[in-house]
């Protein structure tokens, strides 16, 4: 993700607008659930629940543009999509271990993959040729997204062959490639593959070979969430660090601390020469915290912290469940910032109206 980061002010998410989702008149249209991932596109959202449906919004008016995507039969825990017509797609996996594809534009079911994994799918990321999903089961695994034939310079050399067929039909098991423990977290780059899993080892591997080019130990415990640029890992982990990780030269650039508890979320910033400017966390301690490294300097701070008042549609929770207060997605573009955590309520910040100041 690219954004224009001129200044940290910009991410003072208490001097703009905030919205929830559902619209307040609208409280019927929302998740009655836990929400454990929110996906940002433009002006579209979507979010997968403990409630068993995934929800496509539009956050100009608040409001949902089709009614819930149910086929899952237990909580929906990850999701990405494209909006653009050329894709039209959402891609969601669960505890029941599908994964299932649905269009983005009417809601209607496109594929069913009724075992992708043997245990809980915790993670997917795809881009125009594949998908990938992570699972429990300590497995990943490599779908093509579309027809292709088993000699397009597009199907990988490792992959599987098609019984009876010289051709892989779309969402196709092409590879399955062995994790030493759960998969919660993957990012899909050109003919890389980066995976983060429960213990503590963040995985770099070839889509053209199949095989791992680096493992990287930087965490004392599970990584939860990572972003990646093709030249940099963010990464959370249970640890309740963040850390930045240089691939090309195989070193940690910095170690961020403060959270108290399990970072279950984080957005990487980069600049036009492909550095890290910005990282924003949220976690299990309630809070969200803006970072940005000082002028002349290598140290990251905390340029800005908001305490989440629960995720509960009728008023906060009470101060004492802290649980309530828990973190478990975030998302960010130029211009809304968007948060999901323990309750059924979707905070969203509108970055680009200014609240007045007196």
């Amino acid at each position: 993700m690219v954004i224009p980061s001129d200044s940290s002010t910009q991410w003072n998410l208490n001097g703009h607008q905030q919205l929830q989702l559902p619209h307040p008149d609208h409280p019927e249209e929302g998740h009655t659930g836990i929400v454990y991932k929110v996906h940002l596109q433009g002006d579209y959202l979507v979010s997968v629940s403990a409630d068993q449906t995934a929800r496509i919004w539009d956050l100009r008016t608040q409001r949902s543009l089709h009614p819930p995507l149910v086929g899952h039969t237990g909580s929906v825990t990850t999701v990405q999509f494209d909006a653009a017509a050329q894709s039209d797609v959402v891609i969601t996996g669960g505890i029941d271990g599908k994964v299932m594809v649905w269009r983005f534009s009417t809601g209607e079911v496109v594929k069913t993959i009724a075992k992708a994994h043997d245990e809980n799918v915790l993670s997917l990321h795809f881009d125009q040729r594949f998908l990938v999903t992570g699972g429990k089961d300590a497995k990943i695994k490599l779908w093509n997204r579309h027809s292709l034939n088993v000699d397009d310079p597009e199907a990988p050399g490792f992959a599987v062959k098609p019984v009876g067929s010289d051709r892989y039909e779309e969402y196709s098991l092409l590879a399955t490639f062995n994790s030493r423990a759960a998969v919660n977290a993957l990012k899909l780059r050109d003919n890389v593959l980066v995976s983060g899993s429960g213990d503590s080892t963040i995985s770099i591997w070839s889509l053209h070979t199949g095989e791992i080019l680096q493992t990287i130990n930087i965490h004392k415990q599970g990584i939860v969430c990572l972003q990646y640029n093709g030249r940099f890992i963010v990464s959370g982990s249970s640890d309740r660090s963040v850390k930045i990780y240089d691939v090309d030269q195989k070193v940690e650039v910095a170690c961020l601390s403060g959270h108290a508890n399990i970072v279950r979320s984080v957005q990487a910033i980069f600049g036009d020469r492909a550095e890290v400017k910005t990282i924003i966390s949220g976690s299990y301690d309630g809070f969200v915290r803006v970072w940005e490294q000082a002028p002349d300097s290598r140290e990251w701070r905390t340029q800005h912290q908001f305490h989440i008042k629960g995720f509960q549609v009728h008023g906060d929770v009470h101060p004492d469940e802290q649980a309530n207060r828990r973190v478990f997605s975030i998302d960010v573009d130029a211009g809304r910032f968007v948060c999901s955590g323990q309750g059924p309520m979707i905070r969203v910040w509108n970055l680009r109206t200014k609240l007045p100041t007196f």
